[in-house]
């Protein structure tokens, strides 16, 4: 797995993201996939907690010389062996799910919109050397574009995204091949995004323009003020860490 691009919700750029490195045509970069990479998340939480209740049980077997008569029902591997055994798992799966079949692409990759930092830390623990780009939209412009994803629930959706907000600030670390873009200057074509994309992506800036010249599927409505007031409330934190002021975009801090 060379490329994970991962938004903070649904309708965040994250088909912009994916089109503009397929633009390089040795590149396939996948489209969503339900947000599997969740449920192996689950599978080692689940694991840990007979690694973890099962110790005492555990030792005493193999303290005993694995005496068949001592408690044993809870007796599971430690913490090491769950970590890589999921690491292990989830690399499989993916490698499998996305084998290139013959069509040559030298990298390959997946876009998603579900995923927070246990996920992003799991698939970079599975496929280290990975180009993640996080993409993050103002919150009131993504609950403008589609709300049915969060059954029109505003603090709910604004509660996920600041979750996410806070994660995705914290897992951004380019030495790691973690970098954080804004859906805004992509579409704003600002200078410093483009250079980046066009790094990451090994696209020349002018290939990129071919694709972002070509809007797809773009929606926008008007929403209630309380909704927007209520995103604003619960969103304040990440969109501070973002620039964003809560009734306009603002351009990220420069340092």
């Amino acid at each position: 797995m060379d490329v994970i691009v991962s938004a903070i919700a649904f309708r965040t750029g994250s088909t912009l993201v994916q089109r503009l490195f397929n633009a390089r045509p040795a590149t396939l970069i996948w489209g969503e996939h339900g947000g599997i990479v969740s449920e192996f998340v689950k599978i080692g939480v689940l694991a840990k907690h007979f690694s973890v209740h099962g110790k005492a049980e555990r030792e005493a077997y193999f303290a005993s010389g694995e005496n068949p008569n001592t408690w044993i029902a809870n007796m599971s591997p430690d913490e090491r062996a769950v970590d890589e055994a999921v690491v292990a798992a989830l690399r499989a799966c993916l490698k499998t799910l996305y084998d290139d079949r013959g069509m040559k692409h030298d990298r390959i990759g997946f876009k998603e919109v579900r995923y927070g930092k246990a996920e992003i830390e799991l698939l970079k623990a599975c496929f280290p050397n990975a180009v993640v780009v996080l993409l993050v939209r103002h919150p009131a412009d993504v609950w403008k574009s589609e709300t049915s994803y969060w059954s029109d629930d505003a603090r709910r959706f604004g509660e996920t995204w600041n979750a996410r907000a806070l994660e995705y600030a914290s897992l951004c670390d380019p030495a790691r091949g973690i970098h954080l873009v804004r859906y805004e200057d992509i579409a704003g074509r600002e200078e410093r995004t483009l250079r980046l994309l066009s790094e990451l992506a090994d696209v020349p800036v002018a290939a990129l323009e071919s694709v972002l010249g070509v809007n797809l599927n773009s929606t926008r409505a008007e929403r209630s003020g309380k909704d927007i007031a209520v995103i604003a409330e619960t969103c304040r934190e990440g969109m501070r860490l973002f620039g964003y002021a809560s009734d306009e975009i603002n351009p990220l801090p420069r340092g």
